[in-house]
């Protein structure tokens, strides 16, 4: 199709806010790591240079799919979504005492309960150009 809509160009906005999500979940597990390293207590329960890389090759997916292959896009936008959707409750249902305070706490909370809403949003984008380039499969 001549007149196809490339992907990368219609997944601008999500790509951005998901990239800002792995961005802030990185930022988190490196602060945890040096909070570790210094004998104090992670900002939550987990912190670790894997969990770095995972996000780190999550943002590398997320961006070859959308310039390349859109299903690698898809793929990687719902598996964020389930991890980030699954990483809001424990904020409310683990012990307090693993995060240095309440503010730490919710602050995760928030913060995967965004980038929830962020892949969703990207997962509804794909989803658009899908049908815009007469990819129903339907």
């Amino acid at each position: 199709m001549s007149t196809a809509v490339p992907l990368l160009s219609h997944l601008k906005t999500p790509l951005a806010y998901q990239f800002n999500y792995l961005m802030l979940c990185i930022a988190w597990n490196v602060a945890g790591l040096i909070l570790l390293a210094n004998g104090e207590q992670a900002l939550g329960p987990t912190a670790s240079t894997s969990t770095i890389a995972i996000l780190a090759g999550f943002g590398v997916a997320l961006f070859i799919g959308a310039w390349r292959l859109p299903y690698l896009y898809l793929l990687a936008s719902v598996l964020l979504l389930l991890i980030a959707s699954s990483a809001v409750l424990p904020a409310y249902t683990k012990d307090p005492s693993l995060w240095p305070s309440d503010y730490w706490r919710y602050g995760g909370a928030l913060l995967n309960g965004l980038g929830a809403f962020v892949c969703a949003r990207g997962i509804f984008a794909f989803w658009q150009w899908h049908k815009l380039n007469g990819k129903t499969g339907d």
